[in-house]
């Protein structure tokens, strides 16, 4: 069942608590702080607005989302923490002393001065609540996906592995070096690289040139044997176009240039690609990937849409105003 959310009453309970012995003024609002003289106490409603005008939308949603997400990802909570003391280990790295030990106060003082935290543990809470947020953001965006999409991603992008060998020429460019050195060592590797596949075309083996020339030492005494790979693997684009342009018994006819290196590629086998139904739940993801980075705005979206789902209910007229408007701040500034 959908739960209806509503503002005014989360803010009441997080001001009020649930205590029962709460005074009540004559005009019926309760008393947070009172006085012997009933015209000095500071009302439920005196706070709600002082609040409202203080922390506006963002805060507020901040509160809902946490709600809604902790009741929608019960069962991942655990995982959630997980993820954010994962990510704040990443993080605390690097902030250290002059002896190299973690600095807390420094991170402290960081998360204080850019992002208003006023605690290590409020830190850890946003970090989990960014994790059950990207949950949710994927989760929308996978309902979004059609059956005709995911067969048209299989069809272009899913490919049989493919066993792949490399001479791989690395160019001996040192951070010392001028300009002109760093491409006069770029050109010395370009030629190498082509004087190897001048070798190939005369006939000589490519697993004996690799032994020769690769600069590849994890591979170079199996003649540059790279075993079965697929797109991503190796972790270069410039790599996995060639691989996958080349008719398997060839290699590359001029070398490919990477970030790391000059690389001849040679492709001697292939497999079947796998059945849709097996990869299928991979390529969900990678669509996923490419709609979220392609379109900024569908995080904001997919948050939005959850809290209509739970039947989220702005009532007081000037907080739903500032949320409306925190919207329209959001999605502008993501368009940009």
């Amino acid at each position: 069942m959908k739960k209806k959310i509503i503002l005014v009453t989360t803010i009441a309970l997080l001001v009020c608590g649930c205590s029962k012995n709460i005074p009540t003024l004559k005009n019926g609002d309760e008393a947070v702080v009172s006085f012997s003289k009933e015209k000095l106490a500071v009302s439920v409603t005196d706070l709600y607005e002082t609040l409202k005008d203080k922390y506006g939308a963002k805060e507020i949603i901040e509160m809902i989302d946490k709600k809604i997400l902790e009741d929608k990802y019960s069962k991942k909570l655990d995982e959630a923490a997980k993820e954010a003391e994962k990510n704040f280990t990443s993080i605390k790295a690097n902030f250290q002393d002059d002896d190299g030990n973690y600095d807390e106060q420094s991170l402290l003082n960081a998360l204080k001065q850019y992002y208003g935290y006023t605690s290590i543990d409020q830190f850890k809470d946003t970090l989990k609540l960014n994790y059950l947020r990207d949950l949710a953001i994927k989760d929308y965006v996978k309902d979004q996906i059609s059956d005709s999409e995911i067969k048209s991603y299989y069809n272009k992008n899913i490919v049989g592995d493919r066993k792949v060998s490399h001479i791989q020429i690395i160019p001996e460019v040192k951070d010392d070096m001028t300009d002109e050195e760093k491409e006069k060592a770029e050109s010395a590797a370009l030629k190498k690289a082509q004087e190897v596949i001048v070798k190939l075309k005369k006939g000589e083996k490519f697993a004996d040139l690799a032994k020769e020339y690769s600069d590849d030492e994890d591979t170079k005494d199996k003649g540059g044997d790279l075993g079965y790979l697929n797109k991503g693997d190796y972790g270069s684009d410039e790599f996995d176009n060639e691989v996958w342009s080349l008719e398997v018994g060839k290699y590359s006819t001029s070398p490919v240039k990477t970030s790391a290196a000059y690389e001849i590629v040679y492709v001697t086998k292939e497999k079947d690609k796998k059945e849709l139904k097996d990869v299928k739940s991979d390529i969900i993801d990678s669509i996923v990937g490419e709609k979220t980075s392609q379109d900024s705005t569908l995080a904001i979206t997919a948050m939005e849409q959850l809290r209509k789902d739970y039947g989220l209910s702005i009532n007081d007229d000037e907080l739903k105003k500032e949320y409306n408007k925190y919207l329209d701040e959001l999605y502008t500034s993501s368009a940009n």
